[in-house]
């Protein structure tokens, strides 16, 4: 089984961008569901979970989530790349961020280590002395089976413990879960779980396992012509009856397509328009979904 290539990171092994986005994803489609995998109850208020704003005056601190998990009940999480030195002290400040915008709320945090390395602490070993309570989910400690209980949380399966040959069955399962029962939540999870499966897996062993899966770029390129954007670009396309016309809906589509897996970036557009010349959109699509990161899209890279 290939090992994946060496990933960017943020600072102090945070996610980075990519992987924060592939975890917003699969928050969002089941979010009560996120809370149980990290062992926390959540108590509905009014019905709903709310998120809450998580930037803070500071400036440096954005929180990866802050919910609502009840009545005065607060869950903090941080996705890291890898456990690394200095976390705990950061999330010491988040704490106090928090407690002073909320200050009757009870705080709950976890850090969620969605591969290697080990997070400090900044707790006293002298008996009374300080402690953080903040807790950490190593994922890599985690039952796949748990991970494939629902299709939100099929993504992560990939990260589940187990060697490198039980992680690319993961992967498989995890597909065939997203594709049976995630509605139209399933091509958001799946580019979360193909994008999440980079931590543990080389791209080649993740392309085979997703076509193994039933799960090609056409089906997802299927997926953009069905939404209104995609119908807008095939309607452009007609009324102009041009090749140009139907090149520059795909360089639309794969914009954002480029936006919504990597953010925006300066040499988007560049990018877009040099995949959509001479090519069909499932083509295009491929490299966008396959990329491991915007940099591979580069001309040179």
């Amino acid at each position: 089984m290939q090992e994946p290539p060496t990933d960017d990171t943020g600072p102090a092994g945070r996610a980075g961008p990519v992987f924060d986005r592939a975890m917003r994803r699969l928050v969002a489609a089941d979010l009560p569901g996120f809370c149980r995998v990290l062992g926390v109850d959540v108590e509905p208020v009014d019905g709903a979970v709310p998120v809450l704003a998580s930037r803070f005056p500071s400036g440096d601190l954005d929180a990866d989530l802050l919910v609502r998990v009840g009545p005065g009940r607060l869950l903090h999480v941080e996705y890291q790349r890898r456990g690394e030195a200095g976390l705990a002290r950061r999330m010491l400040r988040y704490r106090g961020a928090v407690m002073d915008a909320y200050p009757q709320d009870h705080l709950e945090q976890v850090v969620v280590v969605l591969g290697d390395g080990v997070v400090d602490s900044v707790d006293s070993p002298v008996d009374g002395g300080f402690r953080l309570g903040c807790r950490v989910v190593y994922l890599r400690d985690v039952a796949p089976e748990l991970l494939l209980a629902t299709p939100a949380s099929a993504p992560l399966a990939v990260l589940g413990r187990g060697t490198a040959d039980e992680r690319a069955v993961a992967l498989g399962r995890a597909l065939r879960t997203i594709r049976d029962g995630a509605g139209d939540r399933t091509v958001e999870l799946l580019d979360a779980a193909a994008v999440l499966a980079t931590i543990r897996l080389h791209p080649v062993t993740i392309e085979k396992i997703r076509r193994e899966a039933g799960m090609t770029v056409e089906s997802i390129a299927d997926f953009y012509e069905q939404t209104d954007f995609g119908r807008l670009i095939q309607d452009r396309a007609r009324e102009q009856g041009i090749e140009q016309g139907i090149e520059q809906g795909i360089e639309q589509a794969l914009t954002v397509a480029l936006v919504e897996r990597f953010g925006i970036r300066p040499e988007t557009a560049g990018v877009a328009h040099r995949l959509a010349a001479g090519t069909d959109l499932a083509t295009a699509m491929r490299a966008v979904m396959t990329a491991r990161a915007f940099e591979d899209l580069l001309p040179d890279a």
